[in-house]
């Protein structure tokens, strides 16, 4: 929590305006009880004992115990610390007020607890303010580390969706040149879709549902009637335009859905999109290939890993008689935000 034992130009703000508003109601007290000669003395020692000791506490001792290096040896320097400042305290104010008599156990137990009094509120301050930065200093670790591993995230992306379409592509023009030309001019409209968005992290849920109706229209040049695509709207139009998603997601599940289940001609796989406010769900029935996919499951981790880091929210995935993944809508941003 304390990650430094020195002080910031901020730390010299904050004990600086402190000692603005403390100063003339400490001196107030001083000058009532001593004389000028006394008070201005006791009170220039007071701010340099204090903060002295407020540094001795919260930029070392407590830094020594946050970073776990040995809790006895912090005990031991808090009790040094408090009997030091009780005997800096005593002695120096008796030097300079004459008013604290002989020296005894009982008046430096008096003299601690006093000098604790004394620069009490300047710590309790310090320690929320070291606390705050030491909070402020995660965050942006924090962002800094999200931000580069959504940068590696996108860039799997593109490679993901070149080396699939480019199969497809492939077995095309064994069969159909024709048809492979056509295949080519879908894919490279829907290429430049996910080109125009590699450095977004959010898209409208408007753009990314007409680039799924393109991908669509290409996986049923490639498989016919084997697989069925049915897209339901639950919301108006209006609440879509508010709503964003991760570029390429209806890709990716769509993708999921063909990749690693068999249609037919007679009993074509259903593929549900069903799209409502808050959520997008898409659907389909088990129905495992008899030859398994060769899938390292990148698609589907790589998307769940992009929203955690997006938005703090999660996909969820549900496997019984059907494969269902629920994708959450978030909610519209400025563009500033929208783009990394």
């Amino acid at each position: 929590m304390f990650a430094a034992n020195r002080l910031r130009a901020s730390d010299y703000r904050v004990m600086a305006v402190y000692w603005l508003l403390a100063a003339p109601i400490i001196g107030y007290g001083y000058v009532v009880q001593f004389s000028w000669q006394q008070a201005v003395p006791a009170i220039l020692y007071n701010i340099l004992l204090d903060t002295a000791a407020v540094y001795a506490l919260v930029f070392v001792i407590l830094r020594h115990l946050a970073r776990g290096r040995g809790w006895l040896r912090g005990l031991l320097a808090f009790v040094g610390f408090a009997v030091g400042s009780g005997l800096l305290y005593f002695f120096g104010y008796d030097l300079i007020l004459h008013n604290f008599g002989p020296f005894s156990f009982r008046r430096l137990l008096w003299a601690i607890m006093h000098h604790a009094q004394s620069y009490g509120v300047l710590g309790v301050l310090m320690m929320g303010k070291s606390y705050f930065d030491a909070q402020h200093r995660l965050l942006r670790v924090q962002k800094a580390q999200a931000e580069s591993e959504l940068k590696t995230l996108r860039a799997q992306i593109d490679p993901h969706f070149l080396f699939n379409n480019l199969n497809i592509l492939y077995a095309l023009i064994q069969q159909d040149r024709e048809e492979a030309s056509h295949f080519l001019s879908c894919f490279s409209s829907l290429y430049r879709y996910l080109i125009r968005h590699r450095d977004v992290d959010l898209v409208p849920l408007t753009e990314e549902l007409r680039f799924a109706e393109e991908y669509i229209y290409l996986l049923r040049h490639r498989f016919g009637r084997a697989y069925d695509f049915q897209i339901t709207l639950h919301a108006p139009q209006a609440t879509l335009h508010q709503r964003l998603v991760v570029p390429g997601t209806l890709q990716v599940l769509i993708e999921n859905a063909v990749k690693h289940n068999r249609g037919g001609d007679d009993v074509p796989l259903l593929v549900t999109l069903d799209v409502h406010s808050g959520a997008l769900t898409v659907r389909n029935r088990v129905a495992p290939k008899h030859t398994p996919a060769d899938s390292m499951g990148t698609g589907l981790r790589n998307l769940r890993e992009r929203y955690r880091l997006l938005a703090d929210e999660e996909l969820l995935v549900q496997r019984d008689a059907f494969f269902t993944v629920t994708v959450p809508l978030l909610p519209a941003q400025p563009a500033a935000l929208i783009a990394s």
